[in-house]
């Protein structure tokens, strides 16, 4: 009888201690939350285009004094974030650079690339933004950070989505050189590269 009682007890105990440890549970579920929702990140772009259709500019062979080589190239900004653009070449100018005369006017207009340059229309003033030897303009823009600030239509050095640039590139052996037979400029190129403001 006295070990019944004891088992009787013990379950009691057990059933107890079960009950406690249940309500406990349920007592610590209890529980609140809040939330920031719809973060993100995300970056912008900067985006330069021209209407070369990866052809060059000029070639030239067998020139004379006198001759000259024109060319037109549409430049245009498509980023989202604003730019500052500028001009340069990396490319090293052979012996014949310092011979030719390059001239670029800025302007507007819808222009083919290429010779023709029709529809060209020049700014009214600052039109010609460089006239000088083609060595010079490598020794002198060379990279982005020494590069020709250029400006959009507005004038300004701070280029938005839309905005586009006509350039008309000519480069002359003046007729009056006497001393440039058999020289080259070897191949050149030259680079806008836009940079966000």
């Amino acid at each position: 009888m006295k070990k019944r009682s004891q088992r009787v007890l013990l379950t009691l105990l057990v059933i107890g201690l079960v009950g406690a440890i249940a309500g406990f549970s349920t007592f610590s579920a209890f529980s609140s939350t809040t939330s920031n929702d719809g973060n993100s990140f995300s970056t912008g772009t900067v985006t330069l285009s021209d209407n070369d259709s990866n052809s060059a500019m000029y070639t030239v062979s067998n020139a004379k004094p006198g001759d000259s080589a024109t060319s037109c190239i549409t430049v245009s900004y498509g980023g989202s974030l604003a730019a500052n653009v500028k001009l340069y070449t990396a490319s090293t100018i052979g012996s014949l650079g310092s011979h030719l005369t390059l001239t670029i006017t800025q302007g507007t207009g819808t222009v083919s690339f290429g010779s023709a340059c029709t529809n060209f229309t020049p700014d009214g003033s600052g039109a010609q933004i460089y006239n000088g030897t083609l060595s010079n303009f490598a020794a002198t823009y060379s990279n982005y950070a020494s590069g020709l600030s250029l400006t959009n239509a507005s004038a300004s050095t701070t280029w938005s989505n839309g905005d586009s640039r006509v350039y008309k590139f000519q480069i002359t052996l003046p007729s009056s050189d006497t001393t440039g037979s058999g020289l080259n400029t070897g191949s050149h190129s030259y680079t806008w590269e836009a940079q966000n403001a």
